[in-house]
């Protein structure tokens, strides 16, 4: 008891003459480590990084920590009644911008009176830039069309958070803003102020920012089997291809995966911005899902698969027998026009399926998803990340990135040496946001969680992060803007491109055979029941089935 009176008038006198904390000379030098959330012993971080917060997860009464740079400087922090490590701002970025290659960080545990040095660990700083923000998706892991859903974007130099726009009740010029899902959000790589997402639902629409106009617009036209969903910005002119997916779900009860998505038809969508109007780019019946150009627009990646493809719709039930490769289009901008799709990326041939291609800025490395089947494999826990080097042609896995639960949702920054991506590695329940750097012979880092000022933000809120992307500016645009254009404004119907040949009745789109000049290709498909008002796609199911909400197309 007297030593305990004895702290606490030293921490009074401490803090009446200003003194900052000092470390206990009386600790005994133990082997332990300690165990900290999130997660950032020996990660890799660039220099301007904000504060890596973190809660003491280990058994203590009281914790002191030491941080030190190579340069010799430290600070002291003492922990919160929460158990919370919250460095402050200023001698955070103090600290690391001297560091000339790692942070050391030395914990001091108080266990009944008695203080133990553990183990230090490291963090290592690297000078090379990265984008300043990351925008995500937060969506619970519901099946239900229920809970809230947003688009958010995240401050990595500060650790701010800000909300795009948000799936709640709000009141908005006395109307009611019923639950709706947000989705499918992309930006232009490098030019984040041209951006769009989905609105679902009454009043619903593409949302697109360009060139700083906020306008709402139906990408659905007549003969279309479903509406546009998983979007790629052409990286300087004015076109968006989209997958348009006709997309079920199902729920496995022999695999981990508490649910799973997969396509029963999917083609790939020309949106051309300034002309408003729809060109239905592919063959026939060939899947072709998640879009991505290369660095310099002249290519189009996306994943590809003809499995099981005897029929117009995939035979239910077989989606595990679903598995797709990675090819690439060569796209002429003046016809507006596609090759022949080339395989760039054969896993099938290994009885695996790839998905998700994403391309580094520089040209250098195609990054993907490699998992047993399917395109959507956020579910699945053998999913891991792996870097094909384009010159070279080797397939390189990202053993520092991977962990044994899923990984996907990745994203490079404008300078390709870091990417974002989506892991279940915490729990193998909720996906959240790690960042790792990638090097020039494609070894990975062990990547760090968002660096949110409150550490146990992403435990404590349940919610899943996905279709994460880098930006190197903020959302101009406010909350409020987004809801008034969806309530208040019109919505802008795109045209068909005058090469599609649509029969409203049967859905059927009939584009001029493949000609060697024009690279133009040939469609014939059969519709399903649409929204044409809200563009949303619905899928036609058997009667006795339910038909699945496009609310969770990205989601858990």
């Amino acid at each position: 008891m007297k030593n305990k009176i004895h702290s606490i008038l030293l921490a009074l006198i401490c803090i009446l003459s200003g003194c900052t904390t000092q470390l206990p000379k009386e600790a005994v030098n133990s082997k332990q480590e300690v165990v900290i959330y999130p997660d950032f012993k020996e990660v890799t971080v660039p220099q301007g990084i904000a504060p890596l917060n973190f809660w003491v997860e280990s058994t203590c009464d009281d914790a002191i920590f030491e941080l030190s740079n190579d340069k010799g400087e430290s600070v002291i922090v003492k922990c919160n009644n929460e158990k919370e490590v919250i460095f402050d701002e200023k001698e955070w970025k103090t600290i690391t911008s001297k560091a000339e290659k790692e942070l050391t960080v030395t914990p001091y545990l108080q266990n009944e009176e008695k203080w133990s040095k553990l183990q230090p660990f490291k963090i290592n700083i690297l000078n090379e830039p990265i984008d300043s923000f990351v925008t995500y998706r937060l969506i619970e892991p519901s099946f239900m069309s229920t809970g809230q859903i947003g688009l958010y974007q995240f401050d990595l130099t500060s650790g701010e958070e800000k909300t795009i726009i948000r799936r709640c009740q709000n009141v908005t010029q006395d109307k009611t803003h019923e639950q709706s899902c947000v989705n499918c959000h992309s930006a232009q790589k490098g030019h984040p102020e041209n951006k769009m997402f989905y609105y679902r639902g009454e009043n619903g629409g593409m949302l697109l920012t360009y060139n700083g106009k906020l306008t709402k617009v139906n990408t659905k036209i007549e003969g279309m089997f479903v509406g546009t969903t998983y979007p790629a910005w052409h990286p300087t002119l004015p076109f968006i291809v989209f997958s348009e997916n006709e997309v079920y779900q199902d729920f496995p009860t022999i695999r981990k995966g508490k649910t799973e998505l997969f396509d029963r038809r999917s083609d790939l969508i020309l949106y051309d911005i300034e002309k408003n109007e729809i060109y239905v780019v592919n063959e026939s019946k060939q899947l072709e899902t998640n879009p991505n150009w290369s660095q310099d627009g002249e290519y189009l990646y996306y994943a590809l698969s003809d499995s099981l493809m005897k029929k117009n719709v995939m035979p239910e039930h077989e989606y595990p027998k679903l598995k797709y490769d990675i090819a690439r289009s060569k796209f002429d901008p003046i016809s507006k026009t596609f090759t022949k799709p080339e395989i760039v990326l054969n896993v099938t041939k290994d009885g695996k399926s790839a998905t998700f291609p994403r391309i580094s800025p520089d040209g250098k490395f195609l990054l993907v998803t490699i998992s047993d089947f399917g395109a959507s494999t956020h579910t699945h826990p053998e999913a891991d990340l792996y870097a094909m080097n384009l010159e070279s042609g080797k397939l390189i896995p990202c053993e520092g990135a991977n962990s044994p639960e899923a990984e996907s949702y990745h994203d490079f920054s404008t300078r390709s040496n870091w990417f974002v991506f989506f892991s279940r590695r915490e729990d193998g329940n909720y996906g959240r946001a790690y960042v790792s750097h990638i090097d020039s012979t494609g070894k990975c880092t062990k990547p760090f969680q968002l660096p949110h000022k409150k550490p146990q933000t992403d435990r404590k809120r349940l919610k899943a992060y996905n279709m994460i992307e880098f930006a190197n500016s903020s959302v101009k645009f406010k909350e409020s803007d987004f809801y008034d254009q969806i309530w208040n404004q019109g919505l802008i119907q795109a045209n068909a491109d005058p090469r599609n040949k649509l029969d409203g009745n049967s859905g059927a789109s009939v584009i001029q055979k493949t000609d060697a000049n024009s690279g133009a290709s040939t469609l014939d498909k059969k519709g399903n029941d649409n929204d044409a008002t809200t563009g949303a796609s619905v899928m036609k199911k058997d009667s006795e089935k339910e038909r699945f909400s496009e609310t969770n197309i990205h989601g858990e």
